[in-house]
């Protein structure tokens, strides 16, 4: 379970890092002193928190999986969301066919910020669910529910910890067009993936888990 966790990440940090390489040429080539700094100050944090999270945060399961019906949803997931970074990026750096330099600098240090947000979240979900993780939809064999920490209020803090950080994308990079696939694409991923892990802990937990959703919400307090 170690080696596989490890070979995803190693996979996912390869393409980051392609992205990045490949952005940095064409930012170096062509963008403005400023642009470039955030182009590069973005993929670097990007790839910190992935390393950081990946090395220091997650922690390796105890036991083997009993139960796996992720139906794909992570795969669909990450691959909207690269579609969504990738287009947010070269928008930014070449095209700047949905950038709006009015909006400036103010729309990109936002963005900065709520990724910042966005990596505090997840590391408190990572922190709550601590050995429990898995990025698929899975049962260990001692699998225990877990209700305190970042999931005594919503049920999906790591979720909600995702959105922020799709939602800096386009914030940062000033791509509208980036939120519009975010919009079409990635959000009905994420809720798919919501729909399918609540349809598997409530086949495993049964009334402990409608319980839990009786006082909880998904990912807003209060909302939803």
């Amino acid at each position: 379970m170690a080696n596989t966790r490890k070979r995803n990440v190693f996979i996912r940090i390869i393409i980051a890092v392609a992205i990045f390489i490949y952005i940095a040429i064409m930012a170096y080539k062509e963008l403005s002193p400023f642009d470039f700094r955030v182009i590069t100050a973005f993929f670097g944090l990007y790839l910190l928190w992935t390393v950081v999270a990946e090395s220091l945060i997650y922690k390796d399961p105890d036991t083997y999986v009993i139960e796996d019906d992720d139906r794909r949803s992570y795969l669909y997931v990450q691959l909207s969301f690269l579609l969504a970074l990738f287009f947010a990026a070269i928008d930014f750096v070449d095209l700047n066919y949905t950038r709006i330099k009015a909006l400036e600098p103010v729309i990109i240090y936002t963005g900065f910020a709520l990724f910042v947000v966005s990596c505090f979240v997840r590391w408190w979900g990572f922190n709550s669910i601590g050995k429990y993780f898995n990025p698929r939809v899975a049962i260990y064999e001692d699998h225990k529910l877990i209700t305190d920490g970042a999931y005594k209020k919503i049920r999906h803090p790591l979720y909600l910890g995702t959105l922020l950080s799709i939602i800096s994308i386009p914030l940062v990079f000033n791509s509208w067009g980036s939120l519009v696939l975010i919009i079409l694409l990635t959000l009905p991923a994420l809720v798919y993936r919501i729909k399918v892990e609540e349809e598997l802990l409530i086949k495993h937990f049964g009334d402990e888990y409608r319980e839990y959703m009786k006082r909880t919400k998904r990912m807003i307090p209060g909302i939803w």
